[in-house]
């Protein structure tokens, strides 16, 4: 996508989705004087669509109780709850021997999905790079072991077939795309390393899904992804649900991660349990019907724009960022600048520490970004060369409540909200903390 063809879409397409209070918010800086809020903190979370709060609003005149009451808001509450999950299943490609589970978010989803598997220790295989929301909770269940990534910190293919090879695998977990570099894991030829030596594939979908289209495929299809998850609040709809994607066959098999009201239909004078043998056996207590709505919604919003054209506008304000961004002095990269990844750029400044640039930024011209290890601390080691040595001295500190040396970089990440403007207003930034230093 051309420049004035972004503007033209930014214009058209992109700027009436999102109220004009979201897009023009004001922050007070430290001169006092107010200045436009630039939100360049997309990877963490996103402004609604204008629709999805529309929607919600709308919703809530009707809002009854979920699979329950026998009145008219009650009946059409569920109805809507279960258009939503059907809409999901589309979205994602899911076919009906799939179920479509409702969770807080991804890092709930992870845990669900973990717990339920219980796989004797040692049977399952995290690559290096995963968000600790994709990594601690198989740890908390047991051994797990890791497959490696090459220099570039990318997936080592030859190392997961050799681990794939000899450890009796069950499970394969790899993100969609890393929250620090943007980059995107082969996830289908992944997929189909995994089947071919019978394990199953789990991909964390939340920084994918919202920037380009994911389809989990049919079930006899090699690359199909058996397990995904995402979360609301990263695909513009922020209202406290997300989805964890995977077989009937499982799920019916497995007791429900949490059990209460709702998902047990009844339980004898013995106390003796009867469990539901359908979805419903998995959403305890009163589900989330708000949260469901406005990813439904959120999804109506990405399908109508196009996802090849979301990725084509927001490929197009990376490479304006990047290229202006390598004329400044003293900024550091750490992302492949020829072939850019994805929406996200990670860099540091020479002679400032990543907390005072971030936070400079804010102060002086309302960027929101952030900075740290972003849960990703083997990744962060890797792309600020950390030692073992240097790493366990900074464990020792950590143990001792000093936590100013665990090493960090700046994140600025990219979404459809962003236009050329921000991205002027970034770079800007950067420039005039290049002078500030000096």
């Amino acid at each position: 996508m051309q420049i004035e063809e972004a503007k033209y879409f930014w214009t058209k397409e992109i700027r009436p989705r999102f109220s004009k209070s979201a897009l023009e918010a004001k922050v007070r800086g430290i001169s006092k004087f107010y200045v436009r809020y630039v939100n360049l903190d997309n990877a963490a979370t996103t402004k609604p669509f204008r629709s999805v709060v529309d929607k919600v609003k709308e919703f809530l005149d009707e809002y009854g109780s979920v699979h329950r009451g026998a009145g008219q808001h009650s009946i059409i509450t569920t109805e809507r709850y279960e258009s939503a999950r059907d809409r999901i299943r589309r979205f994602v490609g899911a076919s009906d021997n799939n179920y479509i589970l409702f969770t807080k978010n991804t890092t709930e989803a992870v845990n669900n999905l973990s717990t339920l598997l219980k796989y004797e220790l040692g049977k399952v295989l995290v690559s290096e790079i995963e968000h600790s929301s994709n990594l601690l909770p198989w740890l908390k269940n047991g051994e797990i072991k890791q497959y490696k990534t090459n220099e570039k910190n990318e997936i080592d293919l030859d190392d997961l077939e050799a681990k794939l090879k000899n450890n009796e695998i069950k499970l394969v977990v790899v993100t969609g795309a890393s929250n620090v570099t943007g980059y995107k894991p082969p996830v289908y030829e992944i997929a189909k390393l995994a089947h071919k030596y019978g394990t199953r594939i789990f991909v964390d979908c939340c920084q994918l899904l919202q920037h380009e289209k994911v389809d989990v495929l049919e079930d006899d299809d090699l690359r199909h992804l058996d397990f995904i998850a995402f979360s609301g609040h990263k695909m513009y709809a922020p209202f406290g649900s997300g989805c964890l994607v995977g077989p009937k066959d499982f799920f019916d098999e497995s007791s429900p991660y949490q059990i209460g009201g709702g998902n047990l239909p009844y339980i004898t004078h013995n106390l003796e349990i009867k469990r539901f043998k359908n979805v419903r056996a998995h959403d305890p207590g009163s589900p989330n019907a708000v949260g469901a709505i406005a990813i439904e919604e959120a999804i109506n919003n990405l399908e109508d724009i196009g996802l090849n054209k979301i990725a084509e506008y927001e490929n197009t304000l990376m490479k304006v960022a990047i290229e202006k961004i390598k004329q400044i002095r003293g900024v550091n990269l750490y992302i492949d600048q020829e072939n850019i990844p994805g929406t996200v750029i990670p860099f540091d400044m020479e002679g400032i520490n990543h907390k005072i640039v971030a936070e400079k930024l804010a102060e002086y011209h309302g960027i929101g970004l952030r900075s740290g290890s972003f849960c990703c601390y083997e990744l962060v080691r890797r792309l600020k060369n950390i030692s073992r040595e240097q790493d366990q001295k900074i464990a020792d500190e950590v143990e001792s409540g000093i936590t100013t040396n665990i090493p960090g970089i700046v994140r600025a990440s990219i979404a459809l909200c962003n236009n050329l403007e921000d991205i002027d207003t970034f770079v800007e930034g950067l420039s005039y903390l290049v002078t500030y230093k000096g």
